[in-house]
């Protein structure tokens, strides 16, 4: 009884969540990618140098200098598109609501 109880309160948080300013403008940002090609490129950019580090990492090779440099340059080509800048925006306060819910529920139960 209880697990679905726990369940119906998740569902009902999610959906206050799904009421906020920050998740509608999250949702609006990424609906915003799909119509700018040039971001959709920049993004595949990142995600492409992303998997590269994180591949060498994950054999226990050490990045190379090329590869950081290519990826700081994905990174800086990124911030300069306004589409995507108003992603990572939108991300970053979007974080701070999931933040904020996982630190109540947090000192609600340790408390």
């Amino acid at each position: 009884m209880r697990t679905i109880s726990v369940e119906n309160s998740a569902k009902e948080l999610a959906n206050a969540i799904k009421e906020t300013e920050e998740y509608a403008n999250l949702n609006a940002a990424h609906a915003r990618i799909k119509l700018d090609p040039a971001a959709q490129e920049l993004v595949s950019e990142m995600e492409q140098s992303q998997q590269k580090l994180q591949q060498a990492q994950s054999q226990g090779i050490p990045p190379g200098q090329e590869d950081i440099q290519q990826m700081q340059l994905a990174q800086q080509k990124a911030m300069q598109n306004e589409t995507l800048k108003q992603l990572f925006q939108a991300q970053e306060a979007f974080g701070k609501v999931m933040e904020e819910a996982n630190k109540v529920i947090s000192q609600e139960l340790f408390s």
